[in-house]
């Protein structure tokens, strides 16, 4: 005796036509772009804070330079015999290791309108961070509506765990690879080029490694995607194991500086996303074959 179709029922009961899906999906486009217009609007007249926020690596960065071309500083006056140390320094007291020429604090802007786009862009990330929540359960309602109950456990299981790989990944990223890395990047140079920040640079710079690292926390799910759908075995990650390790440190080293410490900083969440991914994969692998095995056993009711 076969068991009633339930879940093919509750789609058809819920079937919109053509214009009721666009009707629907006008609706959420509103209700989003409205959210996220309010709250670019308070954002805007609140704005010095979060670009505190973006600036925070920078300023690291920074410090960290002003310590090292002190120390280059130091070695020009020893280099300078017989010359008097304010000549290089503020005062003349040894303990002192201001430089009479500093580095820039703050990044310059290089034209007119620079600072204000700078602000603007800030303000849309921000607003993207608080509105994003609610855009996306907007999107949600209107996908979930031709989903299959089965298919949406599937997601209420796996998108908190993607919203939370990819968050961990944003905040590694800005926290420290990107204090360190702009750092690393002109202090190989520092003798030659003196650093002077340009905020456009810099702010792409923060975007890409930020949400580049965001997108590589991704992998653990990616991987249990493939082998939940059999389009990858996940027994045969392992085999694959030493070839991901040196992509990994290949990839690593496109994307960071020529510094072996950026690129272990990269590289290594990656190898361990990657095994998270490989055992979970196999996990879900093994889950499916117990319940293949147990619907097998289970005697048929004619």
């Amino acid at each position: 005796m076969e068991e009633p179709l339930e879940n093919e029922d509750q789609v058809e009961a819920s079937r919109m036509t053509l214009g009721e899906h666009l009707d629907e999906l006008r609706v959420r486009l509103m209700r989003s772009v409205i959210a996220l217009g309010l709250v670019i609007s308070v954002a805007y007249f609140f704005y010095e804070p979060i670009i505190a926020v973006v600036l925070r690596p920078y300023h690291q960065a920074v410090a960290n330079l002003q310590v090292d071309w002190a120390q280059i500083q130091l070695e020009h006056w020893q280099a300078d015999e017989g010359a008097p140390r304010t000549k290089y320094f503020v005062t003349a007291e040894l303990d002192d290791m201001r430089p009479l020429q500093t580095l820039r604090t703050d990044p310059r802007a290089d034209g007119a309108s620079t600072g204000i786009f700078f602000i603007l862009k800030c303000c849309l990330y921000f607003s993207l961070a608080v509105a994003g929540p609610y855009m996306l359960w907007q999107l949600w309602q209107f996908i979930a509506a031709g989903l299959y109950p089965a298919e949406r456990r599937v997601v209420y299981r796996t998108f908190p765990f993607a919203v939370g790989l990819f968050t961990t990944g944003v905040l590694f990223g800005y926290f420290f690879m990107v204090p360190y890395a702009y750092y690393a990047l002109p202090a190989m140079t520092l003798e030659q080029v003196q650093f002077d920040g340009e905020i456009s640079s810099y702010f792409l710079f923060l975007q890409s490694l930020s949400l580049g690292l965001g997108i590589v926390f991704l992998l653990p799910i990616v991987m249990l995607m493939l082998s939940r759908s059999g389009v990858v075995d996940a027994k045969s990650y392992g085999n694959y194991r030493k070839h991901f390790l040196v992509g990994a440190l290949l990839f690593a080293a496109v994307l960071t500086p020529p510094d072996p410490m950026t690129m272990v900083m990269m590289a290594t969440p990656m190898i361990v996303l990657y095994e998270v991914g490989r055992l979970l994969g196999l996990a879900a692998g093994k889950r499916a074959a117990q319940a293949a095995e147990a619907s097998d056993s289970v005697p048929e009711v004619s």
